[in-house]
C-alpha cells in the first residue's frame, strides 16, 4: 500500500552539530520556524488586539491514510484557535476574539489563515509497528492598525515529525493527533515571535505607553512626543544634539520617538567560515536611525560564546544618530581558547536611549574548532536572510527561473516538503546575491507551478529577457521520472501524474528551450528525487540521461549540476530546512565555494564544494549515499567551468 513517500532520517548519534542547531531555523518568503528552546517568550506590548480569524481555521483538519489505505481526516481546529488564543494573550496586554465593540475600540486587527496542511506517512503494511509521520502546518497572518496600515504580514510553516503507531488488529493510527499539536505549538510560536518583535507594531506599542506614562507637574498639560516639524533643528555635531537633548529634558518635555534599523556581517580572518582557536575575526555593523528624531546613546553590543566575545571590550558607543544618519563601526576580536568542536552563539544587539525603538537582536550560528585540521560544517540560520543588495545589479544581463514543487494536484504523488521553500530562497538569492535585476528573476512553486507555466516561462518569457550575452540560471526542486528504456529524465508540474507523462515537462524540452533562446550561457541546477516511470521492471534499471543524444560542443552552453544523479529520494537536510543540495548551494554561492579565496564563486568550485558536502552530509545524517553529477565534470577544459556566479563584497 502506497500511501506517502518522504524520505526519513533515522537518529543519528555522531551527528553533534545537527544536533544542537536542529530546531534553529530563520528564512525568507514562506518561512520555516522552528522553536529555539521549550520557554515561550510573554512581549506583553500594551495593546489591545483583534484577532481575527478566517474560516480555514474554524475548519481546520488535515488528511491522511489509515493502516488499510483509507482517507480519514484529524481535526485541529479546537487546539489551533486555544493556542493562539493562549499565545496572543502573551503577546498583547489585551486579545479580543469576537467582533463588536471591543474589536472595533483595538489598537490593530491580527488576520490569520491557515495555510499548507500536510501529513507524511508511509504504512506498507499492518501489524504492531511504530512509523514516523511529519505533520507540516502553515499559517498567513497579518496585523493592521486602526488607520488600516499593515505593520506586519508573513507566511510561516513548521514541521514536525513524530512516531505513530499501528496495531494489526485495526485499520487507526494512533499519536498522529500528538504530533499534530507539536506542530501547532510551533508556528504559533513562531507567530507570536514575529508579532512581538515586529518593529513597526513595538513602536505603536512604545507611542501608546509614553501616553499613558508621561508624567504631569502641577497645573501642567499632557506633554505630547514632539511631531517631526516640532522637533528642534539639529546640527551635524553629535555634541549640539545632546545639549538641545538636555535641555529638553530639563524643562520636562519627552525626547521624540524614533527606531533604528542595522545590519551585520561576521567575517573570519582565513574566510572558512569556521571560527579556529586564536582566529582574528571582526563583526561588522551597519546602523542607521530611520525616524524623524535624534538617537541618543546609541551602541553596538555583543554577547554569546565566551571563546568569542570573551577578548572584545563591548558595547561599542556610537553616540547621538540624526534622522537618516548612518554609522558604521567595526568591532574585532580573536577566539579564545576552543577545547573542542562545537555550535557557538553570538548575538548582535543595539543600545539606545529610552526614546529609541531597538530593533530585535541578531544570531548568529557558527562552529568553532581547536585548529583547522578537523572537519566541521557551519549550520548556519543566515542561509535564509538575505543580504542586502548594494546598487545597481552585478549581472544585468542575467535571468533567472526557480520553481519549486512539492505538492500535487494528483495526491497519489508523494509531496516534497520543502521544495517551494527551496524555490522561493533560491529566486532571492538570484536576486541579492548573483545579482540579477528583479524584473528578470520569476519564482514558480506548487500549484503556479501547471505545466502551462512552464511553458510561459521557457518559452515565452525567457526569449524576451535575454539577449546574446545573457546568463540563464535555473533552479528546479521536485519530482521526475526516468524513463525505463531511454533513461530520459521528465520532470512532474503540479498538475502531472505518476502514471501517465502527459503533463511532465521533460529535461530535453528544458535544453531545448534554453537553446532556442539563445543565450548565451546557461547554468542548470536540479533537486530533484528520481524514480523509474510507471510500468517499469523492477528488475532492469536504467540510469537517468541527463544530455540529449544530440549535445553539441560545450553541451549547447549549458552548466548542469545535478543534486541526486541516481534513481533515488533526494535527501533533506533538516537543521538547514533545506533540500541537502539546495543548503549546500545557498552557502556556497555566499562565499563558502569560493574555494581560492579571491572574492570569487566560479560554477566549478560551486560544484566541487557542493559535491564534497552533500556526499559527507548524506553519510552523516543518513549513512547512506548522495552522488552529485556536473556536467562538464571537473577535468574538463570548459568555460562553463569558469562562470562567475557571484562576487563577495
Amino acid at each position: 500500500m502506497r500511501v506517502r513517500l518522504g524520505f526519513r532520517f533515522p537518529r543519528c548519534s555522531r551527528c553533534p552539530l545537527a544536533a544542537l542547531v536542529a530546531a534553529l531555523l530563520l528564512s525568507a518568503g514562506c518561512q520555516y520556524f522552528n522553536l529555539r528552546s521549550n520557554v515561550s517568550t510573554n512581549y506583553n506590548l500594551p495593546l489591545t488586539a483583534y484577532v481575527r480569524m478566517d474560516p480555514s481555521i474554524q475548519a481546520g483538519a488535515v488528511d491522511y491514510r489509515d493502516a488499510c489505505g483509507q482517507t480519514v481526516s484529524l481535526p485541529i481546529h479546537d487546539a489551533l484557535e486555544t493556542e493562539l488564543k493562549r499565545r496572543m494573550a502573551q503577546v498583547f496586554e489585551r486579545v479580543v476574539v469576537e467582533p463588536g465593540p471591543s474589536a472595533e475600540a483595538s489598537d490593530g486587527v491580527i488576520d490569520v489563515a491557515l495555510g499548507l496542511r500536510q501529513v507524511d506517512l508511509f504504512i506498507p503494511r499492518k501489524g504492531n509497528k511504530t512509523y514516523p509521520a511529519s505533520v507540516t502546518l502553515g499559517l498567513d497572518f497579518s496585523y493592521t492598525d486602526r488607520q488600516g496600515t499593515v505593520l506586519h504580514a508573513k507566511k510561516l510553516q513548521s514541521v514536525i515529525t513524530g512516531e505513530v503507531e499501528v496495531r494489526a488488529e485495526t485499520c487507526n493510527v494512533s499519536g498522529l493527533d500528538r504530533v499534530a499539536q507539536d506542530t501547532i505549538a510551533r508556528v504559533v510560536e513562531g507567530m507570536a515571535e514575529q508579532l512581538g518583535t515586529a518593529t513597526k507594531i513595538r513602536e505603536q506599542a512604545q507611542l501608546r505607553k509614553g501616553r499613558r506614562e508621561t508624567p504631569l507637574s502641577a497645573g501642567s498639560q499632557p506633554a505630547m512626543p514632539l511631531s517631526p516639524r516640532q522637533t528642534p533643528a539639529v546640527t551635524s555635531s553629535t555634541a549640539t544634539a545632546e545639549k538641545e537633548a538636555a535641555q529638553l529634558a530639563a524643562a520636562g518635555v519627552p525626547p521624540a520617538l524614533t527606531h533604528l534599523s542595522f545590519r551585520t556581517i561576521l567575517r573570519d580572518q582565513n574566510r572558512n567560515q569556521v571560527l579556529e582557536q586564536h582566529e582574528t575575526f571582526s563583526v561588522e555593523f551597519e546602523v542607521k536611525n530611520e525616524g524623524e528624531a535624534v538617537a541618543e546613546g546609541v551602541a553596538v553590543d555583543l554577547k554569546g560564546h565566551t571563546a568569542i566575545v570573551g577578548g572584545v571590550t563591548t558595547p561599542v558607543a556610537l553616540g547621538a544618530l540624526q534622522p537618516g544618519e548612518i554609522r558604521r563601526v567595526t568591532v574585532d576580536g580573536k577566539v579564545g581558547t576552543v577545547p573542542d568542536v562545537e555550535q557557538a552563539e553570538v548575538i548582535c544587539a543595539l543600545q539606545a536611549a529610552p526614546n529609541v525603538t531597538l530593533p530585535a537582536p541578531k544570531k548568529f550560528f557558527v562552529a568553532i574548532r581547536p585548529d583547522a585540521g578537523e572537519h566541521v560544517e557551519v549550520l548556519s540560520v543566515d542561509v535564509d536572510q538575505l543580504p542586502g543588495k548594494n546598487g545597481k545589479a552585478a549581472q544585468p544581463q542575467a535571468v533567472g527561473i526557480a520553481i519549486g514543487v512539492g505538492t500535487f494536484r494528483d495526491r497519489a504523488v508523494p509531496p516534497m516538503t520543502l521544495a517551494a521553500h527551496d524555490a522561493e530562497v533560491m529566486g532571492g538569492y538570484f536576486k541579492s546575491v548573483l545579482g540579477v535585476p528583479p524584473q528578470k528573476v520569476k519564482v514558480a512553486v506548487d500549484a503556479k507551478g501547471l505545466k502551462d507555466d512552464w511553458i510561459e516561462l521557457f518559452e515565452h518569457w525567457l526569449p524576451k529577457q535575454v539577449g546574446s550575452n545573457s546568463t540563464a540560471y535555473v533552479y528546479i526542486a521536485g519530482r521526475a521520472l526516468v524513463d525505463a528504456e531511454t533513461g530520459a529524465v521528465a520532470m512532474l508540474p503540479y498538475d502531472a501524474t505518476i502514471a501517465g507523462q502527459s503533463r511532465t515537462f521533460s529535461l530535453a524540452r528544458l535544453q531545448r528551450a534554453l537553446a532556442n533562446a539563445r543565450v548565451k550561457q546557461a547554468v542548470v541546477m536540479l533537486e530533484l528525487s528520481l524514480e523509474p516511470s510507471a510500468g517499469s521492471d523492477p528488475g532492469r534499471v536504467v540510469p537517468p540521461r541527463w544530455l540529449p543524444h544530440d549535445a553539441g560542443a560545450e553541451q549547447g552552453g549549458i552548466m548542469l549540476m545535478v543534486g541526486n544523479a541516481g534513481l533515488q529520494e533526494a535527501q533533506a537536510y533538516r537543521p538547514g530546512q533545506h533540500g541537502l543540495f539546495t543548503y549546500f548551494l545557498l552557502k556556497g554561492m555566499r562565499g563558502a565555494a569560493d574555494l581560492d579565496k579571491n572574492g570569487t564563486v566560479l560554477t566549478g568550485e560551486l560544484c566541487a564544494y557542493v559535491h564534497g558536502q552533500v556526499g559527507a552530509g548524506a553519510q552523516t545524517q543518513s549513512g547512506t549515499t548522495q552522488e552529485t553529477l556536473c556536467l562538464p565534470a571537473a577535468g574538463e577544459k570548459s568555460p562553463l567551468r569558469g562562470i562567475v556566479v557571484s562576487r563577495q563584497q
